[in-house]
């Protein structure tokens, strides 16, 4: 019998399927729908396992065994039985960027994450500029390789001179673009490196077409022909669309972008695109703030209560909130920095081609900004200098300004030190991280194996021994893999693609890894009250499994599917009416 023909509507349907159900009461609530007869996941307080879930108005009516939640069937209920089938909180995605994901996934980018060689990579890009107009842009993510010589601008002009092209490395820190790209963008020998970030430059002065981290990139990323908003929301719905087939049922954006390093009416298209009720999933935003200029401006708009000027890059969130404070609120995580970038720019205290994003004062007084306004800060920091720079930056903000459970969160933190472990945990700092990177980016870094054995890296065993509060996310599209699965298998088997084994001093159990894909980036959000777990009185954010995570093998937990995913007890994908 499949799932169709378990949706069944009449309390007569329901009487005949499980007999001695016995009528609601009229003292006891009529449930919009339940789900019985299955292994239930809650992941509360006590790790409880039930059978069956009420749900009523998109949220957790109750949780037990099937007698007990039987007691909720009224005439208009709708059953599920589960068949035996697991059932878990929706899964948390902590660190995601969804319009880049989703241009990536859908095509409006070429995407490159399959290409080995440059070869391949030239040819894919070939294939785009046949048959369109000169002129029009070719912009491509996904460059596997982490060396800055893979490609040049001479290499992109054989592909075209008549199409300006970007291609950009998969960590999207840094990337290529062609002369014309270049030009267009009036980008010469006497370009300043905008702070922060680097013009790569030949012998004689002239740029290469390497251009690192995002303020470079941007030079040529906002002379893109503005996306249309049904293109954008075409996009975000792509890629929220991919994350519900895997069980993901909210997602931290963790690079919503505002100010010059985005096309003008991005931010009206990713707002109003999320205001309108089309998505399935659940989102919430952190915008990145490039420097304390727009740091200080973006307070002032968003914040200050008066109406910023027209031209304003954050007027839209600034209307947003004064007429409708409580999706606001909803959607309004923090603010985004970062301290370093990322592959051979990260900023480890070992790695000397280390790029700092700012000088230390600037971050200390752009945290300091935030942290006194009362806003949750994300802050990108691969490296352990990077992560002992942004703890120094946390701890001077709050010695001047003492605040309770501020959760500023440190995201990526691959390999702290033991003293930045004490520290965060002292302070309340949450991490951010991805257990899923050991498998498909640490075969070929050296520096990252040698400090598995000297401070271990992505320790997830040593963060959660400090009390340190753990979130994980999968970051496409910088990440090449988005299926939370993934990260659950790692977190346990912390093994690379090649078969290189990290130390399993820092594994945890998969049991432990889903309580941190759902709870633990609940609590990163400030969402813990809502998401997060299968209690009364939460969102009915569910998904059912073909197997049980908790007792399946290790390495076959990368393979489970979601069956089906809910969001606020609708269904937002069922495999049996997927096409």
């Amino acid at each position: 019998m499949n799932r169709r023909e378990f949706l069944k509507i009449s309390g007569i349907a329901c009487a005949s399927l499980f007999a001695g159900t016995s009528r609601i009461s009229a003292s006891e609530p009529t449930a919009d729908l339940v789900l019985v007869n299955g292994t239930v996941v809650t992941v509360d307080q006590l790790d409880s396992v039930v059978q069956a879930i009420a749900v009523k108005n998109g949220r957790i009516l109750d949780a037990g065994n099937d007698a007990r939640i039987r007691r909720y069937i009224g005439h208009s209920t709708k059953i599920i039985d589960l068949a035996g089938d697991t059932v878990t909180p929706g899964l948390i995605d902590a660190h995601a960027h969804l319009p880049f994901f989703g241009q990536r996934e859908n095509g409006t980018w070429v995407n490159l994450q399959q290409c080995q060689t440059k070869d391949e990579v030239l040819s894919k890009l070939s294939e785009r500029t046949k048959g369109i107009p000169k002129g029009t842009w070719v912009s491509a993510w996904g460059i596997a390789d982490f060396t800055f010589n893979f490609l040049n601008r001479k290499d992109l002009d054989r592909v075209s001179k008549e199409h300006p092209i970007l291609a950009t490395q998969t960590s999207g820190q840094w990337g290529f673009a062609s002369t014309l790209a270049l030009e267009i963008s009036g980008i010469d020998k006497n370009t300043p490196d905008p702070p922060g970030a680097e013009i790569r430059r030949s012998m004689m002065g002239t740029p290469t077409g390497l251009l690192l981290h995002y303020q470079a990139l941007y030079l040529v990323r906002r002379m893109l022909p503005q996306i249309s908003y049904e293109k954008f929301k075409e996009a975000v719905l792509f890629a929220q669309n991919l994350y519900a087939k895997e069980g993901v049922t909210a997602i931290h954006d963790n690079f919503f972008q505002v100010t010059e390093l985005s096309s003008s009416n991005s931010v009206e298209n990713y707002l109003t695109a999320l205001s309108s009720n089309k998505m399935p999933l659940r989102v919430k935003l952190w915008p990145y703030m490039p420097n304390l200029q727009q740091a200080q401006r973006g307070i002032t708009d968003i914040f200050s209560g008066k109406d910023p000027a027209p031209d304003s890059d954050y007027r839209k969130l600034a209307l947003l909130r004064r007429e409708n404070p409580s999706l606001f609120a909803d959607l309004w995580g923090g603010w985004k920095l970062a301290t370093d970038g990322g592959g051979p720019t990260s900023l480890f205290y070992q790695n000397r081609l280390a790029l700092p994003m700012h000088k230390e004062k600037e971050l200390n007084e752009m945290v300091k900004l935030f942290h006194e306004t009362g806003q949750q800060i994300s802050v990108h920091a691969v490296g352990d200098k990077a992560v002992d720079l942004t703890i120094t930056s946390f701890l001077n903000a709050l010695k001047s300004y003492p605040r309770k459970d501020h959760r500023h969160r440190i995201e990526h933190a691959l390999a702290p030190s033991p003293i930045a472990l004490d520290r965060m945990a002292e302070h309340g700092i949450v991490v951010c991280t991805h257990p899923q990177w050991i498998f498909k980016w640490f075969d070929d870094k050296p520096l990252l194996k040698r400090l598995d054995m000297e401070q271990g890296v992505i320790p997830l065993r040593s963060y959660l021994h400090h009390n340190i509060p753990v979130a994980l996310g999968a970051d496409p599209p910088a990440f090449p893999l988005y299926k939370p699965q993934l990260a659950l298998w790692q977190a346990a088997a912390r093994i690379t693609e090649e078969k290189y084994q990290f130390s399993t001093s820092e594994a945890i159990p998969v049991k432990t890894a889903l309580r941190l894909q759902t709870m633990g980036s609940a609590y990163a959000g400030f969402q813990e009250r809502d998401l997060g777990s299968i209690e009364k009185g939460k969102c009915a954010d569910l998904v059912v499994w073909e197997e049980n995570f908790c007792t399946a093998p290790v390495n076959r937990i990368k393979d489970i599917k979601a069956k089906m995913t809910m969001v606020g007890g609708s269904v937002v994908y069922d495999r049996d009416r997927s096409p």
